[in-house]
């Protein structure tokens, strides 16, 4: 039976897989076995094998008793045995369904441990329909267990979207540290290092997700938060450098800029020239929030997009604003029932979900891109090898081969 497309995947998910990249941070899933282990298996390609996550198997006693002593005794197991910098507790749908004082848990471990530095990162029931809320919920946990530190003077912070941004924003970073501006990003691949986004003077998100991030940043630490848009795609990374540029007064960084587009232009020629020769509908669906970001790298290509939101908080509404405007691309928010009915509706010439989704597409024989490895994707040289490789990857005589034998044999390809 088909998952209503809001049901492919949960905001616990992300989370276990953001913070199980961080060293340093341990995150502890208090929930019952079935979604445990689920989310475990579900997140293991996403985080490091040598990291540690951990998780407390709420039974059916606790559901009827509580399972706050279960969650005290694993705390103080990860404490005693890693030492860890923070311990982050998950909390999902059963301990929030009979109303667990996880709150009380950490005040009374405190007092009881007074190195320990342990949060807690609300998921499940809180956020059931958009999965990428689980990375924003968990920044903000993140942020609980950091202390306040001195502004460095005319530094900015690079506000990232999930555990994959983490080591993986060198597309960005290398512009800064040519243009001497001081900066710091978050997330990164140790707690130590994330630690410093204290130190930044003001907050750019990157993407559309880190909206309770930056919030809470500018509650604990102060600065200002400014959403340019996503740095996606040519226009989009470019729009993003110039902006930062002209806050920082930094004309090196103009330059740079510059010379990037000099660098790629002919290149970007080539792959509009392909798609406006083979017209491309392009369907993006909700995933990792990347159905907007890479949704913008398309449509600077030319193909016409449609997208299903992952989330609608006030950055991906801006984002959403300026996608519609610069390249008329169409947001699918109204609510249905099964992918399978969208994709009849809209015809496209491919499709990017989730990988619990994928059924939904192959039957109706649809070239089929997976969200989940189309990720970290800002800069100039990820758009160009996306579009570089599109029409490779998406395989397209397989495709027309099966259609045509469907046809020739009388078959459905419409599930």
């Amino acid at each position: 039976m088909p998952l209503k497309h809001y049901e492919h995947c949960c905001s616990t998910i992300q989370a276990l897989a953001s913070l199980g990249k961080i060293e340093g941070v341990i995150p502890l899933l208090h929930g019952p076995q079935p979604c445990s282990y689920q989310n475990q298996v579900g997140s293991m390609s996403c985080r490091p094998a040598n990291l540690v996550t951990a998780g407390t198997l709420v039974n059916k006693s606790d559901v009827i008793f509580g399972g706050e002593e279960g969650l005290k005794m694993q705390v103080r197991n990860l404490y005693n045995k890693y030492h860890p910098k923070v311990i982050v507790i998950i909390n999902t749908c059963i301990p929030q369904l009979i109303g667990e004082d996880i709150e009380g848990v950490i005040m009374e471990l405190k007092q009881e441990i007074p190195d320990l530095k342990v949060t807690t990162c609300v998921s499940g029931f809180n956020f059931p329909r958009s999965m990428p809320l689980g990375s924003d919920a968990s920044w903000v946990a993140v942020l609980d267990a950091i202390e306040t530190q001195e502004k460095v003077l005319g530094s900015i912070g690079i506000i990232g979207r999930t555990g994959q941004d983490a080591g993986n924003l060198a597309s960005l970073e290398m512009y800064f540290k040519k243009a001497e501006i001081p900066y710091f990003v978050f997330p990164t691949a140790h707690i130590d290092s994330m630690s410093e986004i204290a130190r930044a003077e003001k907050y750019y998100p990157i993407h559309i997700t880190p909206w309770l991030t930056c919030k809470h940043l500018t509650e604990k630490f102060g600065g200002e938060v400014e959403f340019i848009e996503i740095p996606a795609g040519i226009q989009g990374t470019s729009n993003f450098l110039h902006a930062i540029a002209d806050r920082q007064n930094s004309q090196k960084l103009h330059d740079l800029v510059e010379e990037e587009e000099k660098r790629i232009t002919p290149e970007l020629e080539k792959i509009r020239a392909r798609f406006a020769k083979e017209k491309v509908r392009m369907l993006m669906v909700d995933g990792p929030a990347n159905e907007v970001s890479v949704g913008k790298i398309f449509a600077e290509f030319g193909a016409e997009v449609f997208v299903i939101p992952s989330m609608k908080n006030k950055f991906y509404k801006q984002e959403k604003k300026l996608m519609q405007e610069r390249y008329g691309v169409t947001f699918i928010e109204e609510d249905f029932d099964l992918l399978g009915d969208i994709i009849d509706e809209v015809k496209p010439t491919a499709v990017s979900v989730e990988f619990q989704a994928q059924p939904e597409c192959v039957s109706r024989l649809v070239p089929t891109f997976i969200n989940m490895l189309y990720l970290c994707e800002y800069g100039y040289d990820y758009a160009i090898d996306l579009g570089t490789n599109f029409f490779k990857n998406m395989h397209k005589p397989v495709y027309e081969n099966w259609q045509g034998l469907m046809q020739k044999y009388g078959g459905k390809t419409n599930g």
